[in-house]
């Protein structure tokens, strides 16, 4: 497959990535300096007029229908990577382009830092890649962009395009909201220097640009504001009844079941997941030392917490739930202190 990716932000740079060693990928961005490093890093070709079988457009939602019109004629299929498809959808059937080769799409994978020096191979590894073909979207159309997102390691999923709005309203928008909420807050206090991960974790994404965020909420404000509304009412009672350890409970333990629901990996829950936490000094090879020591165990993620002024950190290695106990018994005959299995 040949395939033009245009606009290389941290998407299209990551498709390069994904894609180098199995398809022959060219790039264009108005950008110059932008696509220079997106080349750089082997994401692919600086594109001339090579003809190719797909174009997958990586701009803001308001440049894609104006970014497949010029590019008209040079593909088979067009795609882009919207994190909003109905208005997307609207702009392009009103475009010149054939409808019917055109299929929306969009990686439900990211990172709140951009351009293409955040860029990762492996981003859309495991992820889901939403499909969003309109009625007059060809079967072979389909099929080329449910192609690039298996060749990029993503799991396609395809949705209408009000299906896909309502969904990522949910899971994508309105974590945004509530993380940029609480990072706010953060301006009228004090003490921030002694937060542990917990504050990190849940502000990572309010360090998103702005002004993609400003298209992407105002867009599909239709199904955000409803989320956002059923939020802060959640907020308000609770704040009414900090004093009523029963209505706090009824909070945090809804949340423990929905926290239970969330995707982790390959599409399995976080229940199907455990932490183990071991103590590391911190000093050289120690990291090297403790993955040598679960070599015979499939590690599903790392986080490595530093604490400050101590001459220890904690790691938590995430592994499957069945692979827990061998984990730490491995560990614990290592030498390395396991503190929890959770």
């Amino acid at each position: 497959m040949k395939l033009l990716v245009v606009g290389t932000g941290l998407i299209g740079t990551s498709v390069g990535l994904a894609l180098r060693d199995s398809w022959t990928v060219f790039l264009a961005d108005l950008d110059l300096a932008v696509l220079r490093v997106a080349v750089a890093r082997g994401a692919g070709v600086a594109w001339t007029d090579e003809q190719v079988d797909l174009v997958l457009v990586c701009t803001p939602p308001a440049a894609v229908a104006s970014t497949v019109e010029a590019y008209a004629g040079v593909g088979r299929t067009y795609s882009h990577v919207a994190s909003i498809q109905s208005q997307v959808q609207r702009s392009l059937d009103d475009c010149s382009v054939d409808s019917s080769a055109v299929c929306g799409g969009h990686p439900l994978a990211g990172r709140e830092t951009a351009g293409p020096e955040s860029a990762a191979a492996d981003l859309f590894l495991g992820r889901p890649w939403v499909l969003c073909p309109s009625s007059a979207t060809s079967p072979v159309a389909l099929e080329d962009v449910r192609a690039l997102a298996a060749a990029c390691g993503a799991q396609p999923v395809v949705m209408d395009a009000a299906s896909h709005d309502r969904t990522v309203a949910l899971v994508s928008h309105l974590p945004q909201v509530a993380a940029s909420a609480v990072a706010a807050r953060l301006l009228d206090g004090s003490g921030i220097e002694v937060s542990g991960p917990g504050l990190q974790d849940t502000t990572r994404v309010a360090g998103s640009d702005p002004d993609l965020w400003v298209e992407v909420l105002t867009a599909n404000a239709a199904y955000v504001a409803p989320l956002v509304r059923a939020l802060a009412l959640d907020l308000a009672s609770l704040a009414g009844a900090l004093d009523d350890p029963a209505a706090v409970r009824d909070l945090l333990e809804r949340g423990n079941r929905g926290r239970a629901l969330v995707p982790v990996k390959r599409g399995e829950k976080d229940a199907s997941f455990t932490r183990v936490s071991v103590q590391v000094s911190d000093e050289p090879g120690q990291l090297v030392a403790l993955l040598s020591a679960a070599a015979d165990v499939n590690v599903e993620d790392l986080r490595v917490e530093h604490l400050p002024g101590r001459p220890t950190g904690v790691v938590d290695l995430v592994v499957h739930v069945d692979d827990g106990p061998r984990l730490a018994v491995l560990l614990g005959a290592s030498g390395f202190a396991v503190l929890t299995r959770r």
